[in-house]
């Protein structure tokens, strides 16, 4: 062979070469098509029945309520009870006395408000019009002795004597304050056993020293929280100055949401009026009429 037709030979090799390269690139080498073949659908292996078709779940209740229907206009309170007031209870001691006690009486009216006078019993029973005025007016009427003894120096017979005689002027009562709030387990136990409470205080703006009409305002408004029980005074010597306080704490507690109210646990209730059976109508019976014999011979009556 010729060197020209080795170079020829060669070349055709090499042809030959890239064609089958190309052929693998594109797919077509060895006659494979390059077309995927479709895949066979899958055939039922199981001979078992068909599983039936499951329910539909039902869907579920609603539990929610229904919203309720407004009452009628006619069913609503017109006055509903207040929830969130606060309350506060003011107290007076060593009354009645004409001049100061009325007074505070007017006042607690102008604003609505209600509050327990701790009476002495000497002087109820000189003003006996004045403690009237106290209960007509809707206040709890309380104990406060009948004669102002420190009660930490008596005995419980002295004790209860005290308590008596003033519940013997003003009516049954079931609290009362010691003079001077010397209270010892001696006047506790006597208290209840005469059926009364003792009763203290939490706000006390020594009103009874006179301090000044805005010392005393201005204490109360201090110590004043919901449920207090003020301790002032309406007898017992000079009250001018406690009325005028009254009255700068009446208005600053009511603008603040407070209401007043008597202490519960001296109100007590009137006593149901004793009704009498209405007399038997005296029927007296009706006079015989006088009936004169007829004369035996009436030629003599002529």
């Amino acid at each position: 062979m010729t060197m020209r037709s080795a170079i020829r030979l060669s070349a055709a090799v090499a042809a030959v070469g890239i064609t089958a390269v190309g052929c693998l690139n594109s797919g077509w080498a060895y006659g494979v098509d390059p077309t995927p073949a479709p895949k066979p659908t899958p055939k039922a292996t199981s001979t078992s029945a068909p599983l039936p078709t499951p329910a539909p779940t039902p869907a579920p209740i609603s539990t929610v309520k229904p919203a309720p229907k407004p009452a009628p206009t006619s069913q609503i309170p017109r006055n509903p009870v207040r929830t969130t007031a606060k309350v506060v209870y003011l107290t007076f001691d060593d009354g009645p006395d004409p001049r100061f006690t009325p007074q505070v009486l007017a006042l607690l009216k102008r604003y609505d408000a209600k509050a327990t006078f701790f009476v002495i019993g000497a002087s109820a029973k000189k003003h006996p019009r004045v403690v009237q005025q106290v209960r007509r007016q809707g206040h709890a009427l309380a104990n406060h002795t009948y004669s102002h003894p420190w009660l930490n120096r008596l005995s419980s017979a002295a004790i209860a004597d005290q308590l008596r005689r003033t519940d013997a002027v003003i009516g049954r009562t079931t609290c009362m304050r010691p003079p001077g709030g010397f209270v010892t387990r001696t006047v506790i136990a006597t208290a209840r056993a005469e059926g009364k409470q003792v009763v203290m205080w939490n706000a006390d703006p020594k009103d009874w020293t006179r301090p000044g009409t805005a010392a005393i305002a201005s204490r109360v408004m201090t110590a004043t929280r919901h449920r207090s029980i003020v301790l002032l005074h309406d007898g017992g010597g000079q009250r001018a100055q406690s009325v005028a306080a009254l009255s700068q704490i009446l208005a600053n507690l009511s603008a603040q949401g407070y209401r007043f109210e008597s202490l519960p646990a001296c109100r007590v209730p009137a006593p149901n009026p004793v009704v009498k059976p209405a007399p038997k109508p005296v029927v007296k019976p009706a006079p015989k009429p006088v009936v004169k014999p007829a004369p035996a011979n009436p030629a003599a009556a002529e």
